[in-house]
């Protein structure tokens, strides 16, 4: 059995297109793929299927480089100074008046590799940014999705990913009839043990920051020296070991590290740190996945016999409990109840303008209620969805993961679903409790988007769909739910309607926002494909959403369809033996070359 989940945008070109490929005697697959790529990048043969995510491993490493006073395309290398090569680079643009002009940029490279203005730290005329990819030139992915579509059997498709995963993905496959494993094979650069050194230290903090972003994320950023140049060996791209869990009945990854596939197994072992990090705290919504898919309880996600059948895993996969809830929030009931006002201090405008929340006395009292009547669930019914994530996103992402305002116990490696735990104390003080603040800052915002404490989630989350409001379900990272959606900006670089939309913020520190005359939580990502797979007696059965519809025009019945379905929970059956596909055909189109 398999889920894949991946969260990509709703609009643009990183859209999912399904697709059916049947070549006879060489491929017949189903499943999706981004806009002008070629293959199937997640979906399933007769005999076995395959998803992917981003993983956690570093792809590139990049080094900061200290420019020769006066000569900002020259840099200092150890003891000697180098100079930048450059490139002219003409590309035809599509001008206002529709008609295209050839416009020339000079592309310019350090020996490591391309000059990044990297935002908040840029080129000046002292250091900038150059990396190195061990991806750059890799163009195997191409074999690796078609060898996916010609692999006959499980061997043949694990055949194909020792050397060719997609970049920066895990790719679990179940065979049938058993288990199969989650691994993540794509390149990663091979550091000496001093350069690892150095890498690690950046990441505890010991030595100067990386310029931007999570220095996890983005492969170690250091000066220039010598001895942080990678490893010369024959393959310097393929290094080392690579993670890959198997054995367990149950592998997943939620775009945390490797570490834990499992929720009580872990894969340690001599792993280069750039694959990702071991013994690192996991997010919530890693701790959620963990905890549904390691729930065989009579009452639990997979019934009582403790087995997922299809569709029971379906359901799993839109459980949309939260875990923060589930950790903390008979924690917080019983903090507050009892308690009818808190005083807080105001919060002011923040610097990206967004408003701030009035000082003064709140009454918490209705939403202490709310809490203590909530079942943690992130459906469209469920009131207090809102309010709790009101409350956590008062608090940072390294919150999520840290002993300290949130969380009681600290993180420890041997309990990685477990810890950190319990919530923080109340403390003493003028300010003694965060959490009541914090739950009285929760009720104005939801009061400054016009909504009660009790507001339910599908009145407060929604999607637009040709300018229809179509609530939507499902919870983000302080939540902590497996089905995850949310806003992003910048999904397209050539929709005028994408380039044009945005967000009108009402609170800082909160997503709740106005868009296109619409307030609440607007939802243009997250789950996009989603398919719950069983490979049984009969053959594969599935069930898929394609969340936005594998049509671009606004107008067409299926552009809003498709995310009714989703919002409805109502799973589509997937059509795949030629009886099915036959039954099922709405039109035929023949397309001679």
């Amino acid at each position: 059995m398999l889920v894949a989940n991946p969260h990509f945008p709703w609009e643009g070109e990183l859209r999912f297109w399904e697709v059916h490929l049947t070549v006879p005697g060489v491929a017949d697959a189903y499943g999706v793929q981004l806009s002008g790529v070629p293959g199937i990048g997640i979906g399933f043969t007769s005999e076995f299927g395959w998803t992917h995510t981003v993983s956690a491993g570093n792809r590139l490493t990049a080094y900061s480089l200290d420019l020769v006073p006066s000569d900002p395309t020259s840099y200092v290398y150890g003891d000697e100074t180098r100079q930048m090569t450059s490139k002219d680079l003409e590309i035809e643009v599509l001008g206002d008046d529709g008609d295209l002009e050839t416009v020339t940029h000079t592309s310019w490279s350090s020996h490591y590799g391309p000059i990044l203005d990297f935002p908040g730290f840029g080129w000046t005329a002292d250091a900038t940014i150059t990396y190195r990819d061990a991806n750059i030139d890799d163009d195997e992915f191409i074999d690796q999705y078609f060898g996916m579509l010609e692999a006959k059997d499980f061997d043949g498709s694990s055949r194909c990913t020792p050397r060719r995963t997609a970049s920066r993905c895990s790719t679990p496959s179940p065979p049938r009839p058993t288990a199969g494993p989650g691994t993540d094979t794509s390149a990663t650069p091979d550091l000496s043990d001093g350069a690892i050194a150095a890498y690690g230290a950046a990441l505890r903090g010991d030595r100067p920051g990386h310029p931007g972003g999570s220095p996890e994320r983005r492969g170690a950023a250091r000066r220039v020296r010598p001895h942080l140049r990678w490893v010369e060996e024959d393959d310097t791209t393929r290094p080392g070991r690579r993670p890959a869990p198997g054995g367990s009945e149950v592998v997943f990854n939620a775009n945390d590290s490797f570490w834990m596939p499992h929720a009580t197994e872990l894969l340690e072992g001599d792993y280069s740190p750039l694959h990702g990090r071991q013994g690192t705290a996991r997010s919530p919504r890693t701790r959620e996945n963990a905890s549904v898919l390691s729930d065989t309880s009579a009452d639990g996600p997979s019934g009582e016999d403790g087995t997922f059948d299809l569709d029971e895993l379906a359901d799993a996969a839109l459980l949309n409990e939260g875990f923060t809830a589930r950790a903390l929030r008979a924690e917080v009931v019983d903090r507050c109840e009892g308690v009818d006002e808190v005083t807080v201090p105001e919060v002011p405008v923040g610097e990206d303008g967004n408003p701030g929340l009035p000082g003064g006395t709140v009454d918490i009292s209705a939403a202490c209620d709310v809490l203590a009547t909530w079942d943690g669930i992130y459906d469209l019914d469920s009131a207090g969805a809102p309010l709790w994530r009101e409350l956590l996103s008062r608090f940072s992402s390294s919150d999520l993961t840290e002993a300290g305002d949130l969380w009681a116990e600290p993180f420890d490696p041997a309990d990685p679903l477990g810890t950190p735990s319990g919530l923080a104390p109340a403390g003493d003080g003028e300010r003694a409790d965060l959490v009541l603040e914090r739950l009285a800052y929760a009720v104005q915002a939801l009061d400054a988007a016009g909504f009660a404490p009790d507001v339910p989630l599908g009145e407060a989350q929604f999607a637009l769909r040709d300018g229809e409001r179509i609530p939507i379900h499902g919870g983000n990272a302080f939540d902590g739910t497996t089905n995850v959606v949310g806003f992003g900006s910048g999904a397209s670089i050539r929709d005028p309607k994408l380039l044009e939309q945005d967000r009108e913020r009402l609170v800082g520190g909160s997503q709740l926002s106005t868009l296109d005359g619409e307030t609440g939580y607007p939802v243009n990502n997250g789950t996009s494909f989603l398919m719950a797979l069983a490979f049984t007696d009969d053959g594969p059965q599935a069930k898929v959403f394609l969340t936005y519809s594998n049509t671009e025009d606004r107008s067409a019945d299926d552009y809003t369809e498709a995310t009714r379905r989703f919002s409805e929970k109502d799973w589509r059956p997937v059509a795949f033996t030629e009886e099915d596909v036959a039954a099922d055909t709405r039109s035929t189109i023949t397309v001679r070359g």
